[in-house]
């Protein structure tokens, strides 16, 4: 007797499409989450065992190196550069600024960590449009007292809001504008940034200000969480930019209320443009100030 066989219906087809493609997004996202903190891991891992390095190289020395290489066989270790072996997927930007200070940074593509001689590893790299920004105020260099201007030196200086240190490590050295680019006028040169990172133009703050909705509503989107009075949305970029004060004149304002952002595009021979957030107001402001004051610095990919 024969039996009649039945295929799958046009539904039934379609239900198994659907199922399997819940599958395989589900397969992506589980990936992609596994792929993104072995990502971390091992950028934090690299920090981890370069800082021991570093440390070590500035015991026997006496200073930090001035470079560093990840190629031992034609850069190997010698009295001023220290060869680090890194993962093979990951890049280094570094910056000596002292015999007693440095900055290292481990990049894979738009994702970084940090770390200083004085402060842990960080996640350090925000992606807005398509500009990858550093999330915190550089704060490198040697303290110096605020009634003594920066000096073109070796050593990269920076002042702390009060002449309290502890101000600079929360929200970062304040610098005069010279001191930031290391005595260039180049627009977008590396400056104090570590390599890899350069001092963000006037164009390339409009950029990120234009992206964010425009003058008029951009500084809540680039203030950290809790530095809008209570507006909302706030801080939503992810730039989490840290209200730190200013030095105008040998005179200290509004910590805590208001902070000026260099760029490195000058406006004139003695003034340069820089970008104002207040907390009593979403709008972001663009002035052009004399250099010798003291301001905050961000970092911007190249």
């Amino acid at each position: 007797m024969k039996t009649k066989s039945y295929g799958f219906t046009i539904v039934e087809l379609l239900v198994v499409i659907v199922v399997i493609g819940i599958l395989a997004a589900i397969t992506i996202v589980s990936y992609t989450g596994i792929s993104h903190k072995a990502k971390i891991s091992s950028l934090q891992s690299d920090l981890s065992n370069s800082s021991k390095q570093l440390n070590l190289f500035q015991v026997e020395k006496s200073t930090y190196p001035t470079t560093i290489s990840t190629n031992c066989s034609t850069n190997p270790t010698d009295a001023t550069n220290l060869c680090i072996k890194t993962n093979s997927t990951n890049t280094y930007g570094y910056r000596y600024y002292s015999p007693n200070g440095y900055m290292l940074v481990s990049m894979n593509g738009n994702t970084c960590y940090s770390i200083t001689n004085n402060s842990a590893p960080v996640e350090n790299c925000v992606t807005i449009g398509t500009q990858t920004w550093m999330k915190y105020n550089l704060d490198v260099g040697t303290i110096k007292n605020y009634s003594i201007d920066m000096a073109n030196d070796s050593i990269v200086e920076k002042w702390c809001y009060d002449n309290d240190p502890v101000n600079c490590t929360i929200s970062g050295g304040l610098y005069q504008w010279n001191e930031m680019m290391e005595y260039s006028t180049t627009p977008g040169t590396q400056g104090i940034a570590p390599t890899g990172f350069h001092i963000p133009t006037d164009a390339e703050y409009t950029t990120l200000i234009t992206y964010l909705g425009g003058e008029a509503v951009a500084a809540d989107k680039m203030k950290k969480v809790g530095h809008c009075q209570g507006r909302t949305p706030c801080g939503t970029s992810g730039w989490d930019g840290l209200l730190g004060g200013y030095n105008y004149g040998s005179s200290w304002f509004y910590l805590g209320s208001a902070t000026d952002f260099w760029s490195s595009s000058q406006s004139s021979v003695s003034n340069a443009w820089n970008r104002l957030l207040y907390d009593t107001d979403d709008a972001s402001y663009r002035y052009d100030d004399d250099k010798t004051f003291g301001f905050s610095v961000r970092a911007i990919k190249d």
